[in-house]
């Protein structure tokens, strides 16, 4: 099984936004920008560093937020940037992809006069880092409600008062060019940035194998069980248990790896699911489980996107379904509600019923296995199921 690297990390973009707390698109318009002022440069051999940085800035942002609080990072303090950056590069570091784009990442706080994160100065500062630093600076500050002429005169004047404090002053000068044409002005208000950044990205392909897949899917998994307290290793614990469920049910290598796999990112919609709801100690009301229920939802539908995951798609994200066809999003029932699904299902019920939340300690496994045996005895899932689940544990 082989997948499209840079096809996946656009995919997972989407819900990195939502997770860090940015605007959608918010690093699929960062990687534009970026990519913009690689060409200008005449240097295309950084282009596929440069996109994978700019989709991964930001990546250690929603750790950062669980460790700290969200009120560091809205005052901007340097510690915040500190702590995202450095979580962003060990993330990273754990990706099939060049080193180069960890260390871009680690650095891409830095200010030419040498007050950034790392105190770094001038040329010290890698010269990827420069320019994703200096396009997300565009992004996050240019207001695409006020395109006028007298508001372009002001961004620009505004740009030119960090040369040489924030930013390489040749770096400037080359966005400041490309700002003299109505294009990039415009492109910048876009309201889908795909249909600009798609061109971009290179050509050839960057294809990566089973094992770099699964890499990438427990750095996510990180990623989603982190929004939580409650959740450190709710997605690992899943993904092993599943994993030893399909090997003694005969399933072949590869299909026991893609069932470890979906196990990772089952809950990858939960990165849409505020805080305050994931954490709440009471009763959800109606409109709560509304928004928790639409997780799953989302999960599948980017995981759909992925050439490659057409399986992994149908499994962990139906894991709220089951047999009788009461379950969400879909309502499926009987054949529908697969044996793989069903897998990922029950690993998540008992994953959940014994770790602890805010709102009642842990289970026993005893007690998490009766409960589970209630549901099979109604139909909700195959007795065999938990039966492998029963004798692996």
């Amino acid at each position: 099984m082989k997948t499209n690297l840079n096809a996946l990390l656009l995919s997972f973009s989407y819900l990195l936004d939502i997770a860090e707390g940015n605007q959608l698109q918010h690093s699929k318009r960062v990687a534009y920008i970026a990519m913009q002022i690689i060409l200008k440069l005449n240097k295309p051999e950084f282009l596929n560093l440069t996109f994978q940085a700019a989709i991964l800035h930001d990546i250690g942002l929603s750790h950062s937020i669980f460790l700290h609080g969200s009120e560091e990072f809205i005052k901007g303090e340097t510690i915040a940037k500190d702590i995202h950056t450095k979580v962003g590069y060990e993330i990273v570091r754990t990706l099939p992809v060049d080193k180069k784009v960890a260390i871009t990442i680690k650095y891409h706080h830095e200010r030419w006069d040498g007050l950034g994160v790392e105190r770094l100065k001038g040329d010290n500062i890698p010269f990827l880092a420069q320019v994703i630093s200096l396009a997300d600076y565009v992004e996050l500050n240019y207001d695409k409600t006020k395109d006028s002429f007298k508001y372009r005169n002001d961004f620009r004047d505004m740009l030119e008062k960090e040369k040489n404090l924030k930013f390489n002053d040749s770096l400037v000068d080359i966005l400041l060019e490309l700002l003299q044409k109505d294009k990039l002005w415009l492109d910048l208000c876009v309201y889908n940035i795909d249909s600009l950044l798609l061109p971009l990205i290179p050509k050839q392909s960057v294809k990566i194998n089973i094992d770099e897949l699964e890499q990438i899917s427990e750095a996510f998994a990180m990623i989603i069980d982190k929004k939580s307290e409650f959740t450190l290793t709710h997605s690992k614990m899943i993904s092993k248990r599943a994993f030893k469920i399909a090997k003694a049910l005969g399933y072949d290598d590869l299909k026991c790896r893609k069932i470890k796999i979906s196990g990772y990112l089952h809950d990858i919609g939960k990165l849409t699911i505020p805080n305050y709801i994931l954490e709440k100690p009471g009763k959800l009301t109606n409109e709560e489980m509304l928004i928790i229920k639409k997780h799953a939802y989302y999960s599948k539908f980017m995981l759909q996107q992925i050439k490659g995951f057409e399986e992994i798609s149908q499994w962990g994200p139906n894991h709220h379904e089951n047999l009788l066809g009461t379950g969400y999003p879909e309502g499926l029932s009987g054949s529908q509600f697969t044996e793989e699904a069903q897998i990922i299902a029950i690993c998540d019920i008992y994953q959940a019923l014994i770790e602890d939340r805010v709102y009642r300690p842990g289970m026993s496994c005893d007690k998490a296995f009766q409960i589970l045996n209630n549901l099979v005895n109604k139909g909700y899932y195959h007795k065999y199921i938990l039966d492998t689940l029963i004798k692996i544990s």
